[in-house]
């Protein structure tokens, strides 16, 4: 927690220690290729007392206040702290600046003297400080700009907020990445580097004993290469943000990226911006963990999807004529059913769209699961069902899949059970006495349930889609609700802190955890989500270790 008060000293001298140096060069010339921010002191402190309340850990936030007062003194509690990167020769250059209260340099330096040593003249309003290792300070209207050299802290902007934009009013901390700010010769050597590593790798002794094909390697290694030097060209901006939000109840980590307008990066991710789903049935209020993926991909980008599926069967295929322990006569069998999953996976991605998820639904004593989506092809998914089938009536003890037992709406179903014995324990009791799995074959879909509520979460899911058919989504949605977790993990542990767990959340409800994604025409943005329920559970159980350490 100290060190967390301690922030807004230590970011402007380590960020300004740990960059690289630079030739001299005016500011106003120059594109920053980067910008950190952190909020004001006040606002931190703020959030920091938010969460802590939250948590049932008040007094933390009260301990950070109260060394804050010291710590931060002379620094303006109203204003961000930032940091700016600029290229020159080369290399990269940090300046950082710190919002100064009046005689607020002078009131810095006296605080940390121990820690900063006496400051000297370095002429032009320059002061040398440091002990061990020195960085330059300048102050100037209002602010305190730090680098390694004083030679860069010439030029400064009168007004450095206005490089951070709106990222102290939205997040706590942020960085941004311009990266069409960064020159070309720059990235041009990124990815030269890249190249060169990768052939060293595939030239080594670490290579040569994994066995690989390297003409294959070589081919795939492209492929992935040239992706990433796309990302490199015709990325613009790259994002990251943590932020709490008292008001909304929660703390957010946003991942944002944007394409250089015009390019195919960013008519790829146009497709992304009106994503809609057949399956939205996924959904369901009472999931434990829901699942939703939709996405579109480019000509270009199905292109990759070719080779590297067959290097994936190749691998496969070596992997089963390897194993000792797969029969010899079941070999070409089992890598002919593998080779028509993978025909089933590269016709689906090149139809150029996947759509599809799944849910797990978690009672007391009681699992299920949904899952699935769209397909090329469902007649390819039966002949691969029939393959499997075949296969296994000669193997001991393999589960009994019937084909074609009953139909939901287009759908034909098929059930593969197997009988779950005392000696499975915990599984029989939470999956029943036979364990089933439905297999729903549609002329363009599959959906796969099992467990305990195995038919009518099926039917639900099923019937829910059909009523919302091509319903707008995000692209991803990830979302985990812990009360129902908790509540089926206590019926098969009773453990106190799992019911202190279950007291808190019934209590204050905001129980999800969520990654989600949404798309504009050339940008796109993930955010992981943790609610404040989320974070009263995690206050609580932290305290409940802290109890239980304390006590031992």
């Amino acid at each position: 927690m100290k060190s967390l008060i301690h922030l807004a000293l230590a970011m402007t001298t380590l960020l300004a220690l740990s960059t690289a140096p630079l030739a001299v060069a005016k500011a106003q010339t120059l594109k920053p290729v980067a910008v950190v921010s952190v909020a004001s002191i006040k606002e931190n402190l703020a959030d920091v007392a938010y969460v802590t309340r939250a948590a049932g850990m008040a007094d933390y936030g009260d301990t950070a206040k109260f060394f804050a007062g010291a710590l931060t003194a002379g620094i303006d509690k109203e204003r961000p702290i930032g940091m700016y990167v600029v290229p020159q020769a080369g290399e990269f250059h940090g300046i950082a600046f710190l919002p100064l209260e009046p005689n607020g340099l002078t009131t810095i330096l006296k605080v940390h003297k121990e820690q900063l040593g006496e400051p000297k003249d370095a002429g032009n309003g320059i002061l040398e400080i440091g002990n061990s290792k020195t960085v330059f300070v300048k102050e100037q209207a209002g602010w305190a700009f730090v680098a390694e050299g004083k030679e860069y802290l010439t030029g400064l902007p009168q007004d450095p907020m206005a490089l951070l934009g709106d990222l102290p009013k939205k997040y706590n901390v942020a960085g941004k990445l311009m990266v069409q700010n960064i020159p070309d010769e720059l990235r041009r050597m990124a990815i030269d580097e890249m190249k060169l590593g990768m052939e060293r790798f595939l030239d080594s002794p670490a290579a040569r004993q994994g066995n690989i094909d390297r003409d294959q390697a070589r081919q795939l290694t492209k492929a992935y290469l040239d992706k990433i030097e796309k990302l490199i060209t015709e990325s613009d901006e790259l994002l990251l943000g943590l932020g709490v939000d008292e008001t909304a109840k929660h703390a957010v980590l946003d991942i944002g990226f944007s394409a250089k307008d015009g390019t195919s990066l960013a008519k790829s991710m146009a497709l992304q911006a009106e994503a809609k789903t057949n399956f939205a049935g996924f959904a369901l209020p009472e999931a434990s963990v829901m699942l939703s993926i939709v996405s579109k991909a480019t000509p270009e980008d199905l292109q990759q999807i070719g080779p590297t599926l067959k290097a994936a069967r190749d691998q496969w295929a070596k992997q089963i004529d390897d194993s000792p322990d797969i029969p010899g006569d079941k070999r070409d069998a089992i890598k002919a059913a593998l080779g028509q999953l993978v025909d089933v996976i590269q016709k689906t991605i090149e139809t150029g769209a996947i759509d599809g998820g799944g849910a797990l639904v978690l009672l007391p004593k009681s699992v299920s699961f949904v899952g699935g989506g769209s397909v090329a092809s469902g007649a390819d998914v039966e002949k691969l069902l029939k393959t499997i089938a075949d296969l296994g009536k000669d193997i001991p003890n393999f589960p009994q899949l019937k084909l074609n037992t009953g139909s939901l709406g287009d759908m034909k179903l098929s059930r593969l059970t197997a009988p779950l014995s005392d000696r499975h324990g915990d599984a029989r009791e939470l999956l029943g006495e036979t364990l089933e799995i439905i297999v729903a074959i549609g002329p363009k879909s599959v959906i796969i349930s099992g467990g305990k509520e195995a038919d009518a979460l099926l039917k639900k899911v099923v019937d829910r889609s059909a009523q919302e058919r091509n319903k707008a989504v995000s692209p991803l949605e990830l979302k985990v609700s812990l009360l129902p977790i908790l509540k089926f993990y206590k019926s098969v542990d009773d453990n106190p802190l799992v019911n202190s767990l279950l007291g808190t959340l019934e209590r204050s409800g905001n129980d999800r955890v969520m990654l989600t994604n949404e798309a504009a025409p050339r940008s796109s943005t993930t955010r992981l989500e943790i609610q404040e329920g989320v974070i009263k559970a995690i206050g609580e159980g932290v305290k409940g270790a802290l109890s239980r350490f304390n006590r031992g």
